[in-house]
């Protein structure tokens, strides 16, 4: 029987419970930099049971709709400040993934770019740029990349057939509309050791048909997110969280970790979800947010539900601080 608990492989790495603590924004920077309040935050989920981290958004480029609240590759710090930070981690032996992605597609001197309108040039130098930034990462001591092409990200709207009118050969059917992508992972993965995980949206049989191409050039690992925020999981007419089908659908059919994106904070229904299913791993966000330290207190026996509220606050004040705590204090 599986649990939350478990010790367990993913992928190239190995985890100490089923648990991932996905990222979206951090607040406490000092002028572009990371603070103490970074480093402690990481540190406090690392000791805490966290099977697997997922940083808070790095944003590929400069004037992006969230570069004012996330970190940017180009930071000329990037590299000493997250190779403390990713020490830092791994002193607890658990493993750190660095988010990678962008809304806004500026690139080649032009300026909000949409997808039907990139030049093979602008494709080629999007492909350059996470190049150098998945560099960059596993320069920072990074285990591997989460290639954010889920929710609102430009790479949601590069596979999405209502947005890539194409007619070339990056657009069309599903493997056209999502050859960028894939072109750029087969290079990653023929010329580096980097876990390469790839966060994507539910939308039905065509996200199954991405997850297996996404298998079949190398990826190592997929996360199932809705299209809209990542914050709102609605339930269907038998209250169930409308991702758990696809996710364990795509499961059943690709041989690499699939994790479900969100909506459980108990661990009755994580342990029931992991036990009947073919999903292993659950992430998490807000819960996080809340309380860096609650799987511990699972763990112990002292809690058994997390008590986030789901205010969504700390997502519409794009903070990766929680009010409710703070008000209370």
């Amino acid at each position: 029987m599986k649990d939350i608990f478990d010790e367990c492989e993913f992928g190239n790495l190995k985890l100490k419970s089923r648990i991932v603590r996905t990222g979206l924004w951090e607040s406490q920077k000092e002028m572009g930099n990371l603070s103490p309040e970074i480093f402690l935050r990481y540190e406090r989920l690392a000791q805490n049971h966290v099977g697997l981290i997922t940083t808070e958004l790095i944003s590929i480029y400069p004037h992006d709709r969230f570069s004012d609240y996330s970190h940017s590759i180009n930071s000329t710090a990037f590299i000493k400040e997250f190779n403390y930070l990713t020490g830092i981690v791994h002193q607890y032996d658990v493993p750190i993934l660095a988010q990678l992605g962008f809304v806004n597609c500026n690139v080649n001197g032009r300026h909000n770019i949409s997808v039907n309108d990139l030049t093979i040039e602008d494709i080629r130098q999007i492909q350059s740029d996470y190049i150098v930034a998945a560099k960059k990462a596993s320069l920072a001591g990074f285990d591997g990349i989460q290639i954010n092409m889920g929710n609102n990200y430009f790479f949601a709207k590069v596979i999405d057939p209502s947005e890539n009118k194409r007619k070339d050969d990056y657009g069309g059917d599903t493997f056209k509309r999502a050859k960028m992508i894939l072109e750029l992972i087969k290079v990653l993965k023929d010329n580096g050791d980097l876990h390469i995980s790839c966060r994507i949206n539910a939308n039905g049989e065509e996200t199954l048909k991405i997850a297996e191409l996404l298998e079949k050039v190398g990826a190592d690992s997929i996360q199932i997110t809705k299209p809209s925020s990542p914050q709102y999981f609605t339930k269907d007419s038998e209250n169930k969280n409308i991702l758990f089908d696809i996710a364990d659908e795509i499961a059943s059919k690709v041989n690499i970790p699939v994790i479900l994106g969100g909506g459980l904070s108990d661990m009755a229904s994580i342990n029931e979800l992991i036990n009947s299913t073919n999903i292993d791993f659950v992430s998490m966000q807000r819960p996080f947010v809340y309380n860096p330290t609650f799987l511990s207190e699972w763990a112990d026996g002292r809690e058994v539900e997390s008590l986030c509220r789901t205010c969504n606050n700390c997502y519409w004040k794009k903070t990766s601080t929680c009010h409710i705590v703070h008000d209370e204090e």
